[in-house]
């Protein structure tokens, strides 16, 4: 006997996929040009789609620009979240400097989450409110805790939360956000598996050294 595929799966299917396309666009030029400068009608035509579909999927720009970094975020929390699960069984500062690597990794694959958090953090808009609290702060909880670790082992570098934060953030997302100008400053891929592997052992070298027996 054969089936049929019911005639509104192909649509509900097509509609997924131009909502992907619309959100990796938005995402893309919402990190690099920021939310002003994003037009809809730029954000259709680098999605290669007809025009209106943003109102159309998402109703309003705000409304696609928060799914479009509300998905990054999700991404980084689920990945992220995994790696510190996966390290629960590793002793001590090995722990740390796992977690360390596996945050570098993250920004490699995903060098627009720093470009975004710059964009939004240099203007105090309702968006950077909104980011700040259903995204970054949970994270920061995050770090501080990894921090509080260290400082219960003895090894935390001589800062506080807040110089760890930043210090971590910058140092792992800032050769991968700048991949380009790395290049033109060195001809190296900054994002090459044997650069990021680089840069993630290099980190944690620099904030928890291994402890030799």
């Amino acid at each position: 006997m054969a089936f049929s595929i019911p005639s509104t799966l192909p649509r509900i299917r097509d509609a997924e996929a131009t909502r992907d396309k619309l959100l990796e666009a938005a995402l893309e030029s919402f990190s690099t040009r920021g939310f002003e400068a994003s037009s809809t009608r730029l954000i259709e035509e680098n999605a290669g789609v007809k025009r209106g579909l943003i109102n159309y999927h998402f109703g309003s720009k705000l409304e696609l620009w928060e799914q479009a970094v509300g998905r990054i975020m999700s991404i980084g929390a689920q990945e992220l979240g995994l790696a510190m699960d996966q390290g629960r069984d590793i002793d001590g500062v090995a722990r740390l400097r796992y977690f360390v690597r596996a945050y570098v990794r993250f920004c490699a694959r995903h060098p627009e989450v720093n470009r975004l958090m710059i964009q939004e953090g240099m203007r105090d808009e309702p968006r950077l409110g909104w980011l700040t609290s259903h995204h970054v702060k949970p994270w920061y909880k995050s770090v501080s805790r990894i921090f509080d670790e260290a400082r219960a082992l003895g090894v935390a570098p001589d800062m506080d939360h807040l110089n760890f934060y930043y210090i971590l953030t910058g140092a792992a997302t800032l050769i991968f956000s700048n991949a380009l100008e790395a290049r033109q400053l060195t001809g190296v891929d900054s994002r090459s598996e044997t650069q990021v592997t680089r840069h993630a052992d290099v980190l944690a070298n620099l904030l928890f050294p291994e402890i030799k027996p």
